[in-house]
C-alpha cells in the first residue's frame, strides 16, 4: 500500500487467515484509519471496534484471510 498525500504515514499490516475477528493492539496512541484488504487484494467493511485508544478488533461476518492496514 502506497503512501498518499491525505494520509503520509506508512501504514502497518497486520495479516491475517481464516478469521471471523482480529484484535490488534497497535500501541499508536490515538484512534487510527483502518483498512482491511482481502487476500484477492478486493477491499472490504468490517465492523471496527476500539476497546481502548492503542487496541482495536475487526469482525467480519465470516472467516476471511487478507490483511488490515492501519495508520
Amino acid at each position: 500500500m502506497a503512501r498518499s498525500i491525505l494520509f503520509p504515514q506508512t501504514p502497518v499490516e497486520y495479516q491475517f487467515s481464516n478469521s471471523t475477528q482480529i484484535t490488534i493492539t497497535h500501541n499508536k496512541g490515538y484512534f487510527p484509519e483502518v483498512q482491511v484488504v482481502l487476500s484477492s487484494g478486493e477491499v472490504v467493511l468490517a465492523d471496527i471496534t476500539h476497546t481502548s485508544i492503542d487496541v482495536l478488533v475487526v469482525t467480519f461476518v465470516n472467516a476471511i484471510s487478507g490483511s488490515v492496514y492501519i495508520r
